[in-house]
C-alpha cells in the first residue's frame, strides 16, 4: 500500500516538472481589424482633452433653445447675437462649452461664431430638386429627414413641387408623402412659338372633305367591315309526349263504374 502512495506521489511530482507550452491561436482578420481600431480609437480619445460637461437641466435647456435659435437664423451668430436670445450665455459658461462639444453645431473660432449644421444642408426648392436629381440610380429620399435640414416649410415645398410635377411620391394612406423623387420624365426642351402658332392654326376637316384631302394627297383609308349581327331567334322548346306506360287498376269493375268521372252520390 506504501508503494503505491509513494508512486502516485511521484507521477504527480514529474507532472508538474514538465514544462508548458502555450499554444499560438491564429485571429480572424475581423477580429484582428477590430482589435485595431479599439486601440486606434483608445489612443484618439487618449490623446483628445476629456472635457466635463454639465448635465444640469437648465444648463440642458438653454443649449437646446440656441442650437434652436441657429438653425432657424440659417447662418453663424456670434456669442453677442447668441446672448440677446439666451442671456445666460458666456464664453466661458457651461452653455459655451456644451455648444463647442455638439456634433450639430459648427464653431468658428476665429469668429468666435456658431452656426447649425444640418444633415442637409438645403435652403431652397431649387436645391432640394439639385439634389434629388443629383441620387444615383433614380433613388429618393424620406420627406421626414427635411426636417433637419434649413429648408423652411418643407411640407408646403414639396406639395407644390407635386403640383408641378417636378417630383414623383409614394404616399400613406392619408395621401401625405412618404419619399420623393426627381421625376426625370419631365420634357424640358422648349417648343418653339411659331410651331405652337402653326398647330393651333390647323383644323382637322370634317369626315367627307378627309376622306377627298386623303385621296389627293394618294392616301388610303383603311375600311372595317363590320359583320352583321345575326338576331337569335327565340326557339321555344317543344315538350315530348311522356313515354311512361299507365297501369290500369280495378278492372274486375268493368263496366258498373266509369272511373273517368268525378264520383257523385245518388239522391234520395
Amino acid at each position: 500500500m506504501s508503494d503505491l502512495i509513494a508512486g502516485r506521489k511521484g507521477f504527480s511530482k514529474a507532472i508538474a516538472n514538465q514544462p508548458v507550452y502555450q499554444q499560438k491561436r491564429i485571429h480572424a482578420i475581423s477580429t484582428q481589424l477590430s482589435t485595431y481600431r479599439e486601440r486606434q480609437q483608445a489612443g484618439e480619445s487618449a490623446n483628445k482633452p476629456q472635457i466635463a460637461l454639465s448635465t444640469d437641466s437648465g444648463v440642458l435647456t438653454r443649449v437646446h433653445q440656441i442650437i434652436d435659435f441657429l438653425k432657424k437664423s440659417q447662418r453663424p451668430c456670434t456669442v453677442d447675437e447668441i446672448r440677446l436670445h439666451v442671456s445666460e450665455f458666456t464664453d466661458d459658461g457651461p452653455e459655451f462649452r456644451h455648444l463647442s462639444n455638439n456634433a450639430k453645431v459648427i464653431y468658428n473660432s476665429r469668429d468666435n461664431a456658431f452656426a447649425y449644421k444640418p444633415e442637409y444642408n438645403i435652403r431652397t426648392a431649387e436645391e432640394l430638386l439639385d439634389y434629388l436629381r443629383a441620387i444615383p440610380d433614380g433613388g429618393g429620399l424620406e420627406v421626414k429627414k427635411l426636417s433637419d435640414s434649413y429648408l423652411s416649410e418643407y411640407s408646403k415645398v414639396v406639395a407644390d413641387l407635386r403640383k408641378r410635377r417636378l417630383v414623383l411620391a409614394t404616399t400613406d394612406n392619408d395621401d401625405r408623402p412618404k419619399y420623393i423623387y426627381y421625376n426625370h420624365l419631365v420634357i424640358d426642351q422648349e417648343i418653339d412659338e411659331e410651331l405652337k402658332t402653326n398647330w393651333d392654326r390647323m383644323v382637322v376637316p370634317d369626315e367627307p372633305e378627309l376622306g377627298r384631302e386623303m385621296k389627293r394627297a394618294g392616301l388610303g383609308q383603311a375600311r372595317v367591315e363590320m359583320g352583321e349581327v345575326k338576331e337569335q331567334k327565340d326557339v321555344k322548346k317543344t315538350k315530348k309526349a311522356s313515354s311512361r306506360k299507365t297501369k290500369l287498376t280495378n278492372t274486375h269493375l268493368g263496366d258498373l263504374i266509369d272511373l273517368t268521372k268525378d264520383y257523385v252520390p245518388e239522391s234520395k
